[in-house]
């Protein structure tokens, strides 16, 4: 159990029962009423404290998304391993709401109680993903590298460890970990996302190309990588198609107020088919 966690839960038991005895006590000397109900409010107050400790609520959409994003990642990797589901999902539940301190405390218990490695494997992921999502990028790779070491074809591990290594400027490596990715699993989107913004970057853009074709099939309404799709086109000098798929992107969602990311679009474009044209055309 995390300390702040630990803390909350001995002060909220301290209120707990610091009222109780003080009501106790009330009751000895024959108190009003009155006191009583003044006493609930401390009272209710660490009740609903030590509880929020044990259980994040949540609205039913997200409630009915977090089911299914769970149900997922879990598969059939938990069929002889209740206890670690159980454990797992209490975890899950709390990265879901952000409730890190939580998530950390119950996915370390279903660690303990997992008995398949590939169960394991998801488990010590969310730790690594949560420690990413906090920036701890050194706790995050230890835990995405245990949870290779148990099952190498997590390719959600690869992709959140390209993300990693991309934000420490290690790009090669990053981009080693999107192919290990896709070679996993052809259809995960982000990696060829990923890996298409890697060669833009570097200048492989018909590479980028293809990469981003693929992720957008794979997702095609998501603003994000439909505008980076936009991009690897742009500098392609393949206009027509460029503004296609910036408008995709824009009524997908993405933000360009000031058509500044628009104008630098055109701007690429054109400064692309005048490179081409002015490539010398080899002799017959």
């Amino acid at each position: 159990m995390t300390k702040k966690l630990l803390f909350r839960r001995i002060l909220c038991s301290f209120i707990i029962v610091f009222t109780l005895i003080i009501i106790v006590a009330a009751v000895l000397e024959h108190r009003e009423h009155t006191f009583y109900l003044k006493a609930l409010f401390p009272l209710t107050a660490g009740i609903l404290g030590l509880v929020s400790t044990f259980y994040t609520s949540i609205d039913k959409p997200v409630s009915d998304r977090l089911t299914r994003d769970f149900n997922e990642i879990t598969l059939n990797y938990f069929h002889d391993d209740r206890r670690a589901k159980k454990l797992f999902y209490k975890g899950y539940r709390a990265w879901y709401t952000d409730h890190h301190e939580t998530a950390y405390y119950y996915l370390k218990k279903a660690q303990k109680a997992a008995a398949s490695p590939e169960a394991e494997a998801r488990i010590l992921f969310l730790i690594g993903r949560t420690a990413l999502e906090e920036k701890k990028y050194g706790r995050a790779v230890e835990y995405f590298h245990k949870a290779l070491e148990l099952d190498p074809s997590y390719d959600m591990v690869w992709s959140n460890l390209a993300t990693i290594y991309f934000d420490e400027n290690q790009s090669d490596k990053a981009a080693k970990c999107c192919e290990n990715a896709i070679f996993y699993n052809p259809r995960n989107t982000f990696a060829y996302n990923k890996l298409g913004n890697y060669y833009l970057n570097t200048g492989k853009y018909e590479k980028s190309l293809s990469c981003f074709e693929k992720a957008t099939k794979e997702m095609p309404d998501h603003p994000v990588i439909r505008m980076n799709y936009a991009k690897a086109l742009s500098v392609l000098g393949k206009e027509r198609e460029m503004l296609e798929q910036y408008q995709i992107a824009v009524g997908a969602g993405y933000s360009d107020p000031d058509q500044k990311i628009l104008a630098q679009l055109k701007q690429d474009a054109v400064l692309a088919g005048q490179l081409q044209q002015e490539q010398p055309c080899e002799p017959i």
